[in-house]
């Protein structure tokens, strides 16, 4: 008798363990990350002395990436289609930096959304851009980045966009985000 209750007891230790500790399933690392379903604290860093730091706010929805002839702000359109499977513009975008460049625009296409759990995706080249207002006036950036589900944060860079008339010059830098 006193065998039985002692395997009793362990199959009741395993099944608490697999099936009550072990099953939350809602922990944030183990989800799909809708890139769409929260705001992005992001912040950017420019390479070389070229200007300040400084933080932005974003909100996205998508549009479709077949779209030509894509608004970025009130002073760039981007040739469309992006060679991307989803398409994103910022439908809030305010900069919380005194004296940094005012965000105009923001566009992101993306390999994947949602992101998949304990996943990445990427913006490929050529379809992400933003652009800003700063002290010489206005500049499109292009920018590369890599979302990740697990930590719902994004890395990248940016450099000038070098094929629009702005005055960004060699402007480059780096940036991240995280979701809220």
């Amino acid at each position: 008798m006193t065998s039985h209750r002692f395997f009793a007891a362990l199959l009741l230790l395993a099944a608490f363990l697999l099936y009550g500790c072990g099953s939350s399933s809602s922990s944030k690392s183990t989800q799909p990350m809708d890139i769409t379903s929260g705001t992005w604290t992001i912040a950017i860093t420019q390479n070389n002395n070229e200007g300040p730091s400084w933080t932005l706010t974003a909100t996205f929805k998508t549009f479709p990436c077949s779209n030509t002839n894509i608004t970025l702000g009130p002073d760039w359109t981007i040739p469309g289609p992006l060679t991307a499977t989803v398409c994103m513009t910022a439908s809030s975008l305010n900069t919380t930096t005194s004296g940094a460049p005012t965000p105009q625009g923001l566009i992101i296409g993306l390999g994947a959304n949602p992101v998949p759990a304990n996943g990445t995706t990427t913006m490929p080249a050529n379809t992400s851009y933003m652009a800003v207002n700063g002290n010489s006036g206005s500049e499109a950036l292009d920018l590369t980045a890599t979302f990740t589900a697990s930590s719902k944060s994004v890395s990248g860079t940016y450099v000038c966009d070098t094929s629009s008339a702005g005055t960004c010059g060699t402007d480059s830098g780096t940036f991240t985000g995280t979701m809220k």
